[in-house]
């Protein structure tokens, strides 16, 4: 299925109905009327739902992804320096296809087009404004589908994907051992998957307290590590800076 969704660039596939849009969108899909997300989605914390809101996917890059690593990483970390280490891991190569899971506005998805522009890329979220946002910012590229789907159930089939990267939407998953399932069963073995991810810095820490109540949780590092071993995935390196970590997996 990945060539098959690759052969159809810049068009959004909503999983619910299996509807292929042409871009521009001209007919909007069948959505909950408030939030667009897929009927089959139930958001279960504000963090969920707070990303299928329009003016989320609006604000997302210029605001919060802007200066977000500068925070999280104490100044150690741009963005650009952040995305700079995931391609490091995940070591792009042409013609190779990867999922961005969790994909927001696409920023890691653009980076791994913009090092490998043969590369073809998946890009995955259960908000159609943050999908739409991610086309807008990679529509010149050549090999990218967008697909509107519950992170918990892949519509792709097991050992099909050469690679992933995830920023960031570890932490405000309700279920991320079944996420981080899914993405082990659709991934090569032996595959990479480069996860960026929040970490305690402290026993509890003031970022661990405002978020928290949100739906966005905080682990320490040993328990995220066995989070990954127990979906199925090999640690194989991974960089911090204050509370962001990106960890290099493989899919065993």
């Amino acid at each position: 299925m990945p060539d098959e969704l690759l052969l159809k660039p810049g068009r959004i596939l909503h999983y619910q109905t299996g509807r292929m849009l042409p871009q521009p969108v001209r007919k909007r899909i069948k959505e909950d009327q408030d939030t667009g997300a897929p009927l089959r989605f139930q958001p279960a914390s504000m963090a969920e739902r707070s990303n299928l809101w329009r003016l989320t996917a609006l604000v997302y890059e210029p605001l919060w992804r802007r200066y977000s690593t500068g925070i999280l990483t104490r100044g150690a970390w741009s963005l650009r320096e952040e995305c700079d280490i995931v391609l490091e891991m995940l070591e792009p190569v042409r013609g190779a296809n990867y999922l961005d899971l969790g994909c927001s506005t696409g920023v890691y998805a653009r980076a791994v087009l913009e090092r490998e522009p043969e590369a073809g890329m998946i890009l995955v979220d259960y908000s159609l404004p943050m999908l739409r946002k991610a086309r807008m910012k990679t529509d010149s590229d050549a090999r990218a589908v967008y697909l509107q789907c519950d992170a918990g159930a892949l519509p792709l089939p097991a050992n099909s994907l050469d690679g992933a990267v995830m920023g960031g939407t570890l932490n405000e998953l309700s279920e991320p051992e079944q996420v981080l399932s899914e993405l082990a069963r659709v991934l090569k073995k032996g595959a990479t998957a480069v996860v960026m991810h929040l970490v305690r810095t402290g026993n509890p820490t003031l970022l661990t307290k405002i978020l928290s109540p949100g739906g966005v949780w905080i682990p320490d590092e040993e328990n995220a590590d066995l989070l990954f071993r127990s979906a199925g995935f090999d640690l194989a390196n991974s960089r911090r800076a204050g509370a962001m970590r990106i960890t290099r997996l493989r899919a065993k």
